[in-house]
């Protein structure tokens, strides 16, 4: 199976329109960067609209702070954000906030195995999450008329993002994103697997497709326990609208 990334150009270019930017953000990070002099920590954020700066801090950052993981901006964003940190990321305090998010491009749909905060899944559990996924993917296509969404791993669980038509961010979108994710967490979600039912809000940051997810510490295969490993998120799929076949 051919893992994407938002490294690969092309999902860079599904994501990000010209024109555009994200928020790379990093909460709780810490170390240096470029074997530079200054220690980061806390909140680490960048906002890019250029696709090589991306991928030179991104991974940079992945190699060389500790974190838990590293997200984006799913939504549209107000581009003058961009002069917070200009294709660079810094130590900072101003993050996107729901008043700074244009448009709505994405339906997300969340799916993670259930277990104790701040600890890997195991890979049953990731498996779990995976058939859920598609399932999901499944039932909204067919009853109710999705599109091929994306489907990715998110480190721990499944991703599924459903392109929309940009839609402006006001009440009656904010609910009608939140509703679909309702329905969908209360008709498939279990006591092993849930669906997020907080990831409506318009400036919700998503898995950064490409980077490690690191909850807890890395737990390897005992005689009565599974490995909890440190996984890298990706997109499995890119979708028929989206630049599959």
């Amino acid at each position: 199976m051919d893992k994407i990334t938002l490294f690969d150009e092309r999902a860079w270019k599904i994501f990000i329109s010209a024109g555009e930017v994200i928020e790379v953000r990093i909460p709780k990070g810490f170390g240096k960067m470029f074997n530079g002099k200054d220690f980061l920590r806390g909140t680490i954020s960048g906002y890019f609209d250029n696709h090589a700066d991306f991928v030179k801090w991104v991974q940079e950052a992945d190699k060389s702070l500790k974190h838990e993981g590293i997200y984006f901006t799913l939504q549209v964003i107000d581009p003058r954000l961009i002069g917070r940190a200009c294709n660079r990321l810094k130590q900072t305090l101003s993050t996107t906030s729901d008043n700074n998010v244009v448009a709505y491009r994405w339906l997300p749909i969340d799916i993670d195995p259930v277990r104790p905060s701040g600890v890997s899944s195991s890979d049953t559990e990731l498996k779990e999450s995976l058939t859920l996924r598609d399932q999901v993917a499944i039932w909204l296509m067919t009853e109710h008329g999705l599109p091929e969404p994306i489907r990715a791993m998110s480190g721990n669980g499944g991703h599924l993002l459903f392109r929309l038509p940009d839609l402006p961010v006001n009440e009656e979108n904010k609910l009608f994103i939140k509703n679909f994710i309702i329905i969908t967490a209360e008709h498939f979600g279990t006591d092993r697997i849930k669906i997020d039912q907080t990831v409506f809000n318009p400036s919700r940051i998503w898995k950064l497709y490409g980077t490690k997810t690191g909850k807890g510490d890395e737990v390897p295969a005992g005689q009565y326990r599974e490995s909890r490993p440190h996984r890298i998120a990706y997109i499995e799929k890119l979708g028929a609208d989206n630049g599959n076949d």
